[in-house]
């Protein structure tokens, strides 16, 4: 949203400075007018050359100024393009979110509940436990004074029975009293002893009620126990509920862990070891354009030699691309460390997207030919996308090209060895869709890696690889685009595509194709024997050139010449940097030299016309027509009379009508 209200808070002062400007000339003019008609036509026509002049020059400094008004708007619809996207997958991942919360929120709180509820019945059971101890103290001293009871109980029988034959004693010698009035010695002293016998009865009296009293205070102790037993009784109920609510609350979560296991499964946000090998099956398979070559050559070859052997089989094939248009497209793809992307462009049915393949077959290097579509807006379009319905990772063959063709195994996931082997992968029709949309991370992670020399170090690496969104993976998963997987695409000039960014442009030599004028029909019965063997990774380097291996007084000629094309970009305000100088040394130190010494000319033009003039698209050509004739100069000092000669035909057809200038190709001889 800054963005685009950065871009709206220029367009606006922009607009209103025209306006002002607009109406300032008109009164000037007014003024002008009013004052030529009152002079003499001698004095009224003297400057009038002059004033066309003038007149001409203020018109072209207003186009100039209303082309980079329109850039500002084209600039500011496409950020506010780009932030709504953003916006869109943000809310999308946001409601996903949100969904996975409210489940982990409901999890968490059963869970809490039956923590909860387990400390409670581990406190309840302690304390049963304690009344159960207490009861059956209780109990056991219960028991001690039943028996203590029975045994007092049976004294006080005997005792009893004793008073009774006491009693009887008494009647008995009462009776006997008078008959032995005469034995009342011994009377008297056994009625001594039936006082001692009434003492004793006596005091068992008293120990009698003592024990009464001690009863009732066992009823009571006994009433207690009773008590504590209805609520010992109590507690196993109110355990036993508990422990019914307990195994319902554990139902709970069993089936709110299956529930979350579900969710996972569905969301793929977990996942083990058994699983792992279902949700990467897709991306271990090994792609069809990997089966041939299969096995790579093993005799090394010299690089003339192998440009010739693919010269050879183009002709044998019945296709004619001149020896610089094959020259070119192979330089292009030498130098990825400093040019990530060849494009080819041009109308179709030039045979864009032929060269790439057939280059592939005769050099023996593994191709794959992607055909983009207009939906396309992310990387998960080229790498592939986690299917939620099928629980797995859908990987496309490019994705699989990576995981098979890295040498240094950054997946874990390659399939034997095929380190040392190359792929070129063609994104055909690439812009029918935004490239920024579906490569530009793709193509900045391919900027990001470190020179061929340096890929060794792991570390170094990092910043290049391209994780990949696999849900249900515990290590998150990422693929290294390796230097010997090379990338091509091509491009259809026609109302229905897209035009490349700058970022795209930087990266990248654009190829562009011509229309033909000749159309020779190729022989239908034309073949080629395509090479059995392929062409190793390890070989290919051998073939590379630093640009700091130029002399000094090659490297001081060359900056000489790019140096005059910076100045003429940057009148036409479309300057560049370093990472563009790099690229053009790279692609001249590179370019292969045939037998005769050939200079450094044709590679520096193929630049300015790869690199330098697709950046001039869309330029008015009547306001900077001193650039384009200090342009074509230079090409003629660079002995390329032909490149001029087109360069000055497009410029009059396109001053004829739109004013834009629009490179339209080159068709070179052999």
């Amino acid at each position: 949203m800054m963005a685009s209200m950065d871009a709206s808070t220029l367009v606006l002062p922009a607009l209103i400075a025209l306006s002002l400007l607009a109406i300032l000339t008109s009164a000037i003019g007014i003024v002008f007018q009013i004052r030529r008609e009152r002079l003499p036509d001698a004095t009224r026509y003297e400057n009038v050359r002059e004033l066309r002049q003038q007149e001409e020059r203020i018109l072209a400094e207003r186009r100039d100024e209303l082309s980079l008004v329109e850039q500002k708007i084209q600039e500011r619809d496409r950020l506010i393009a780009e932030v709504t996207a953003y916006e869109e997958r943000i809310l999308s991942l946001r409601a996903e979110m949100d969904d996975l919360s409210s489940a982990r929120m409901d999890i968490d709180a059963a869970r809490r509940e039956a923590a909860d509820v387990a400390a409670e019945l581990a406190e309840k059971q302690q304390h049963l436990a304690a009344l159960e101890e207490k009861l059956s103290e209780r109990q056991q001293a219960w028991d001690s004074i039943d028996q203590e009871r029975e045994a007092k109980e049976r004294a006080v029988e005997q005792a009893e029975r004793r008073l009774e034959g006491l009693a009887a004693d008494i009647d008995r010698l009462a009776a006997e009293r008078l008959e032995l009035d005469g034995q009342l010695g011994p009377l008297r002293a056994e009625r001594e002893m039936a006082f001692k016998a009434l003492e004793e009865a006596r005091l068992m009296d008293a120990r009698i009620a003592a024990l009464a009293v001690e009863q009732e205070r066992l009823l009571s102790d006994i009433a207690d126990a009773s008590a504590l037993k209805d609520e010992a009784d109590n507690v196993r109920a109110s355990l036993t509920q508990m422990r019914a609510q307990a195994a319902s609350l554990e139902e709970d979560v069993t089936r709110l862990s299956a529930l979350r296991a579900k969710l996972s499964a569905e969301t793929g946000t977990e996942a083990g070891p058994a699983n792992d090998q279902a949700l990467l099956a897709d991306l271990r398979q090994l792609p069809g354009s990997l089966a041939e070559p299969a096995i790579l050559r093993a005799r090394k070859r010299e690089e003339a030699d192998a440009l010739r052997e693919v010269s050879l089989y183009l002709r044998d094939l019945g296709l004619k691309y001149p020896d610089r248009a094959v020259k070119a497209f192979h330089t292009a793809l030498k130098i990825n460390d400093y040019s990530q992307l060849t494009v080819l462009a041009g109308v179709s049915g030039t045979g864009k997207s032929l060269l790439p393949r057939r280059y592939a077959e005769a050099m023996g290097i593994h191709f794959l030919q992607i055909a983009v579509e207009p939906r396309w807006d992310s990387p998960q379009d080229l790498l592939g996308f986690y299917n939620y319905v099928e629980k797995r990772y859908r990987a496309t063959d490019l994705a699989r090209v990576l995981v098979q063709l890295d040498p240094f195994d950054t997946s874990g996931l390659s399939q034997g060895d095929r380190g040392d082997h190359m792929a070129l992968v063609l994104l055909d029709e690439m812009n029918l869709a935004r490239v920024e949309y579906y490569f530009s991370e793709f193509l900045s992670r391919l900027e990001a890696r470190p020179r061929q020399a340096e890929a060794d170090d792991s570390t170094k690496r990092s910043d290049a690889r391209i994780p990949l969104d696999i849900r249900g993976l515990k290590q998150q998963l990422s693929l290294f685009p390796s230097h010997n997987i090379l990338f091509a695409g091509t491009m259809n000039d026609d109302e229905s595509t897209q035009s490349l960014s700058d970022k795209v442009l930087d990266r990248s030599n654009v190829m562009q194709f011509a229309a033909p004028r000749n159309f020779e029909k190729p022989p239908a019965d034309a073949r080629a024997q395509r090479p059995e063997e392929g062409q190793s990774f390890t070989q290919w380097r051998s073939w590379l050139q630093a640009p700091d291996s130029m002399s000094d007084q090659r490297r001081r000629h060359l900056d000489g010449h790019i140096g005059k094309l910076a100045e003429i970009m940057e009148r036409c305000g479309r300057p560049f940097g370093h990472r563009l100088r790099d690229a053009m040394l790279a692609y001249i130190a590179n370019y292969p030299k045939d037998r005769n010494g050939q200079g450094d000319e044709a590679p520096l033009a193929d630049q300015i016309e790869y690199r330098i003039l697709p950046k001039l698209r869309g330029v008015d050509l009547e306001s900077r027509g001193q650039e384009f004739d200090d342009l074509e100069r230079l090409l003629r000092d660079l002995s390329e009379p032909q490149f001029a000669d087109r360069l000055a035909d497009l410029r009059q057809q396109q001053e004829s009508g739109t004013g834009l200038f629009v490179w339209r190709g080159l068709t070179r001889g052999e």
